[in-house]
């Protein structure tokens, strides 16, 4: 710990010219806030005051390149990659990591689309320098993620070691929370376990199923937090950025999910993401209601699709399955129409790489609609491949190849970027499980590349 500059903390922490007014100053009442005062303050040197035993230091940390420490991403890089060399001038490398390696993070994760993205996971990581220093576990979580990604952008394979060191560091921390009362159900220890989850997500090709570990305990970690708690902005952001993984949770584990009642959906539809417009906000949240009763649909069809199908009981667990995916069918077709008629449809373009399985490919307005448009294809396929299984008529198998190349076509353009595999990671494995060999390779084929970055895409994982 090391005494900081002068200046109020919170000017120091919004990284402002503090005026230092007693007894508090005009830039906090100008923004709003109370002024915290100009009592000593400190600043964190990553690594050091959580160390329970000394060691002797290496020949690189003597001359003060400590594998310990974000300061280890080169100062010189991060101002190559920030582009402005004159707001970091005054600011000591290992101060200055944190902060401006996660905004290189948010900028990076946010590509080929603005900073100012409407999409959950953005405004989640968007989110995150207001909430670093909250809180150690919190912020061990923030420094493993930052830490992992600026090492792969810079070829530091130093960096990406101290990332897992720290994500290590992060599930005690997180243990000890969670075992905590007072801090167990905090924002702050839901945001850590949202951002492990995606650490792993990111990470871990070597278990295929160490997502569904990170995704379970998410799940049960918000059931027990109770729709409740879920009042501030901050926690809403986290429900919304959370939510497709506990969906995908119950789809893949066989267990029921929660989220499907009107309590939860009453939450859910609360504080709409402003960034996409009224309309379109409340046609998201409507459609996240729909996709809550998905993983039942799903377990119901598998159930019957071995079955024998003339034995009396199957045959009325036939009968409530379809009644319950035309019912479905008539809601996401009248919903379909709506949000068609408040966002612009997609338009086919030539692949811009040639591909010669899809050489025609879907170009979308935005990546949020984008992933709408692959939400509703991914539902209509197992929407109609339920109708195909309990024989009610019309070209059941034709739709499912029909929605299952829309799918397809779409990955050119949403599958980019640092977060275009996890907004392409269920519709693939929907694809994938209706596609004919040739389409399962071409899938094999993108998810091998995509799964550089995104190690919950590998194919291993389609099974």
């Amino acid at each position: 710990m090391v005494a900081r500059s002068k200046g109020c903390a919170l000017c120091v922490q919004r990284r402002v010219r503090c005026d230092q007014r007693q007894p508090g100053c005009a830039k906090c009442e100008a923004y709003g806030k109370p002024c915290p005062g100009y009592g000593p303050r400190f600043k964190f040197v990553a690594g050091k005051p959580y160390r329970s035993q000394r060691r002797l230091k290496s020949t690189s940390e003597q001359n003060g390149s400590s594998p310990d420490s974000l300061a280890l991403v080169d100062s010189r890089t991060v101002l190559q990659l920030t582009g402005e060399p004159g707001s970091c001038s005054s600011i000591a490398p290992a101060a200055m990591n944190v902060t401006q390696c996660l905004d290189i993070l948010i900028q990076e994760i946010s590509k080929p689309f603005p900073v100012t993205s409407g999409h959950v996971t953005s405004r989640l990581f968007g989110s995150l320098p207001t909430v670093y220093g909250r809180n150690r576990t919190l912020d061990s979580t923030i420094r493993s993620f930052t830490a992992h990604h600026i090492g792969n952008m810079t070829s530091d394979k130093r960096a990406v070691q101290y990332a897992r060191q720290v994500y290590i560091e992060s599930l005690y921390r997180l243990r000890v929370s969670l075992n905590n009362p007072r801090e167990c159900y905090s924002s702050e220890v839901f945001c850590a376990v949202m951002i492990l989850c995606l650490y792993e997500l990111f990470t871990n090709t070597h278990e295929t199923d160490a997502w569904m570990k990170h995704a379970k305990g998410l799940s049960q970690l918000v059931e027990l937090r109770g729709a409740a708690r879920f009042q501030s902005d901050f926690d809403h952001v986290l429900l919304k950025a959370s939510r497709g993984l506990i969906v995908m949770y119950s789809l893949f584990s066989g267990e029921r999910c929660f989220l499907a009642s009107n309590e939860w959906h009453t939450v859910m539809i609360q504080h709409p993401n402003t960034g996409l417009g009224a309309d379109l906000a409340r046609l998201v949240e409507q459609f996240f209601v729909f996709f809550t009763f998905a993983p039942s649909l799903v377990h119901q069809l598998y159930d019957l699709k071995d079955a024998d199908h003339t034995q009396p009981d199957i045959v009325a667990k036939a009968d409530e399955l379809l009644a319950r995916a035309l019912a479905m069918q008539r809601k996401l077709l009248a919903w379909f129409a709506e949000f068609s008629a408040v966002t612009p449809v997609p338009v086919e373009t030539r692949s811009s790489t040639g591909d010669a399985r899809f050489p025609i490919v879907l170009y979308y307005s935005d990546e949020s609609s984008a992933s709408m448009f692959c939400g509703y294809y991914s539902y209509m396929v197992i929407i109609h491949e339920i109708l195909r299984v309990c024989g009610y008529p019309g070209q059941h198998a034709t739709t499912v190849v029909y929605f299952r190349d829309q799918i397809c076509m779409s990955v050119e353009y949403n599958a980019r970027g640092l977060l275009g595999p996890n907004r392409m990671g269920f519709p693939f494995k929907v694809a994938w499980e209706v596609a004919d060999p040739a389409t399962k390779a071409w899938i094999q084929v993108c998810l091998e590349r995509l799964s550089n970055v995104y190690a919950a895409v590998h194919p291993q994982n389609l099974g």
